[in-house]
């Protein structure tokens, strides 16, 4: 047996086993509505504006609450691990930029234009950042990793418990919410 086909006969082995271990399930379509713009009207701009609105970075965010009644799980897990992917990636770029300022700060440190201690807080922050990346990817594998029931979140809840549920979910949408706003005002304070 040559080389070539030892290493295709052990991928075949090796994709029939994760088949096996884990079937794959098909995800359900996000839902969509779609889109209707009346044949009357011959204005670019409104359809422009009506193409922008069902655009994820341009619509109208969608409540905790509204998203946990409407979403099937399968849904919500896939957008959560979208969600941590992004965060993820823009978190990457951030530590790249902060690795280059070391680069920048070391040779600075050579040349005698900047101190050691610049650098050691520098690389503090850097690591600091770095550890977060990896926090968000490892919460990102344990998303991706979990089993979740087919159907929506209140499909899964006893009757008897429904009441108590609607409640937790929008004690849960109102925390959020103030915490936004205590975020905003925050940040409108140091700029201020």
């Amino acid at each position: 047996m040559t080389r070539r086909e030892w290493r295709s006969r052990l991928a075949d082995t090796l994709i029939r086993w994760g088949s096996a271990l884990q079937p794959a399930r098909a995800l359900p379509p996000p839902p969509v509505t779609p889109l209707q713009i009346s044949p009357s009207s011959a204005d670019a701009d409104h359809r422009q504006q009506a193409v922008a609105a069902k655009l994820p970075g341009v619509r109208a965010p969608l409540s905790i609450e509204r998203a946990v009644r409407s979403r099937d799980f399968t849904v919500l897990k896939r957008e959560a691990c979208d969600a941590l992917a992004a965060l993820g990636a823009a978190h990457a770029v951030v530590t790249s930029a902060r690795l280059a300022q070391i680069q920048t700060l070391r040779s600075e440190v050579d040349r005698g234009e900047a101190s050691e201690d610049d650098l050691v807080d520098l690389a503090g922050d850097y690591q600091a950042w770095q550890n977060d990346q990896v926090r968000l990817f490892d919460a990102l594998a344990l998303v991706l990793g979990m089993a979740v029931p087919d159907g929506r979140a209140f499909e899964q809840i006893d009757d008897g418990m429904e009441e108590a549920a609607q409640a937790h979910l929008s004690a849960l949408a109102a925390e959020y919410q103030r915490r936004l706003l205590s975020d905003q005002f925050e940040a409108g304070e140091k700029e201020g």
